[in-house]
């Protein structure tokens, strides 16, 4: 088989509402597209989703990052997955993000080739999948009224962004479990926006909420803060910006940083490299959840997917299509009562919606 064409698409989805972290305020999801096409008539389908703050890509960044990816990739065979991706790692080393697009669109291919389903082609199986849903940061007096009505949808996981001050985060999530009571779950990410003292103080003040864990409550590079949370404070802390590649994931065990991992395609540079993190997971005794940036419900697939492949995945963050105003996409992941169900057509099961792609611009 040859990649006959690569197609590039500025991939824009407008959200309900600003979505804000400690790190960035969005008010749409500046994604990316990427369709590798087959002399044999397979056309697969990837999406990058950069974020700046965490990624350090932009669209823009992506886009022409993407068209000397396309370069690099034409006239080969997709189904040599495991070269191509190495031959993109070392072409571009730091872009995990536009990386991941064309990762997700070589397994589309693949599996399109086999005549299975993604997750059956990366040796997985069925499995339950309960999505939580995610709370950014705004207006204190919507929060409780905005959690309720998650969980009147039937979330029962509700993931509260924090990272602003002590007393505001600490409000916050007062108002979230006033609103939804004990039964549900909750998590917190201050997505680094703590220092060490705002965190140590934090991750044991706000255990009277009975939080799940936080995910990366201080900067990347603080992987020795990140240690000494994780021996003295009462909620469990989770890698997410500090763990890129699997090279972080061997360092982060072997510095003892964290108990739990989130793994997203985005910063691994797509499914290839995010099983390698979850073999390297699995063997440190580390749990991981499988994470989101602003992907539509064609990336969100991708990641439902690979958190079927193996046991490490066992938390799921897949909810940002849910908060986007509207849905491009055909097929893919469905979603009732926070459970999220695969499709069972062979390759990823997803793609753009023809009237999408309509109007956007293309680059080949």
């Amino acid at each position: 088989m040859r990649i006959t064409d690569i197609e590039i698409y500025p991939f824009d989805i407008p959200m309900r509402a600003p979505f804000r972290i400690a790190t960035m305020i969005a008010h749409a999801a500046p994604n990316v597209l990427v369709c590798i096409r087959t002399d044999e008539g397979f056309s697969g389908w990837g999406e990058a989703s950069p974020l700046h703050s965490i990624a350090g890509e932009t669209q823009a960044i992506c886009l022409t990052a993407a068209k000397e990816i396309r370069s690099l990739l034409l006239d080969r065979n997709p189904l040599e997955i495991a070269s191509l991706v190495s031959d993109m790692d070392r072409f571009l080393p730091h872009n995990a993000t536009i990386k991941s697009a064309f990762d997700m669109a070589l397994h589309d291919v693949a599996a399109q080739a086999a005549g299975m389903p993604l997750y059956r082609l990366l040796g997985g199986a069925p499995r339950h999948i309960e999505t939580d849903m995610t709370l950014g940061i705004g207006d204190l007096d919507e929060t409780g009224e905005r959690a309720r009505g998650y969980v009147a949808q039937g979330y029962r996981t509700l993931k509260v962004k924090l990272g602003t001050t002590l007393e505001q985060d600490r409000a916050r999530l007062r108002a979230v479990r006033a609103a939804v009571g004990p039964e549900v779950r909750v998590r917190i990410d201050a997505n680094q926006g703590w220092d060490r003292a705002t965190a140590a103080r934090a991750l044991n003040e706000f255990a009277e909420f009975d939080i799940e864990f936080c995910e990366q409550p201080l900067r990347a590079h603080d992987v020795a803060g990140l240690r000494a949370l994780s021996r003295s404070a009462a909620i469990p802390v989770m890698a997410d910006e500090a763990l890129f590649t699997p090279s972080d994931a061997l360092r982060l065990i072997q510095e003892e940083a964290a108990p739990y991992f989130n793994i997203k395609l985005s910063k691994s540079g797509g499914i290839h490299n995010a099983l390698k993190i979850a073999a390297i997971a699995g063997a440190g005794g580390i749990r991981c959840m499988v994470g989101c940036m602003l992907e539509s419900r064609l990336g969100l697939t991708a990641a439902a997917h690979f958190a079927c492949a193996g046991e490490a995945v066992q938390f799921y963050d897949l909810d940002t299509f849910m908060e986007q105003a509207e849905d491009p996409v055909a097929d893919g992941i469905a979603v009732e009562d926070g459970i999220l169900s695969l499709p069972q057509t062979p390759g990823l099961g997803a793609a753009p919606t023809p009237e999408a792609l309509r109007r956007l611009q293309r680059f080949t």
